[in-house]
């Protein structure tokens, strides 16, 4: 299979690349409800890239290219994570007034956790930690325009909602600053639906050297397991 994909600048992480949220999910919504995507490169917006599928049964394997150039590769696989409690959507608004963000944010035009973006373009996942336990939680009520004519969120901005959220928790816990998204890990159950209540959460997973690890998931209103996943990030030389 060989195909083509854009991402558009609105999905941006740093200023000039994408999100590598939303990147993991453009390849592991191709795959299924569950995959592993492994960031090469700084994914480019508003280009073309190819996506093609090498191999074939286990070792079967989608690719993200720019010409020549390896942007990501993804697997089919589930994240290896101990789900926690969940939060409630009040208890998850509570824990915003402790997010880093508003004191310190390296890319505050982030799709997902920029404070600089507005409501209905960014989706302002602001996870602060929740009180008496060792996570990182925010509300959300996912706005219309990340949503598919079905009336659910589009499932690449599912994936998008548990990346950010990873790396606080790990700040929560002291770990690098200045990290990037390295590889993520994802399962999405339910879908997500346009104008509920959800609360997203995080946790620390462990750390060894530069690369450490963090925990997500999404959960409805009534405590629903939606989606979840594991992200890995690599500190980098500022």
């Amino acid at each position: 299979m060989f195909t083509r994909a854009v991402i558009p600048s609105r999905f941006n992480g740093p200023p000039t690349t994408a999100n590598g949220g939303y990147t993991s999910g453009l390849l592991g919504t191709l795959i299924g409800d569950s995959a592993e995507v492994t960031l090469r490169k700084p994914p480019p917006l508003d280009r073309e890239l190819a996506v093609e599928v090498v191999g074939e049964g286990s070792e079967q394997q989608w690719r993200l290219l720019d010409g020549d150039l390896l942007i990501a590769s993804a697997r089919a696989a589930q994240p290896d994570v101990s789900i926690p409690a969940p939060v409630t959507f009040d208890g998850a608004l509570a824990a915003e007034a402790a997010y880093e963000g508003f004191t310190f944010h390296h890319f505050p035009t982030c799709f997902v956790c920029g404070t600089q973006r507005e409501v209905g373009d960014g989706l302002r996942l602001f996870t602060g930690k929740v009180d008496g336990r060792e996570l990182v939680a925010a509300a959300w009520t996912p706005e219309p325009s990340v949503g598919n004519d079905d009336g659910y969120v589009d499932p690449i901005v599912v994936w998008s909602a548990l990346d950010c959220p990873t790396y606080f928790a790990g700040r929560m816990k002291g770990y690098g600053r200045i990290a990037v998204l390295g590889r993520m890990t994802a399962t999405l159950r339910t879908p997500v639906r346009v104008g509920a209540a959800y609360s997203v959460v995080a946790w620390p997973i462990g750390k060894d050297g530069r690369k450490w690890e963090g925990g997500s998931a999404i959960f409805s209103a009534d405590g629903e397991l939606c989606a979840f996943a594991r992200g890995l990030w690599v500190e980098v030389n500022p």
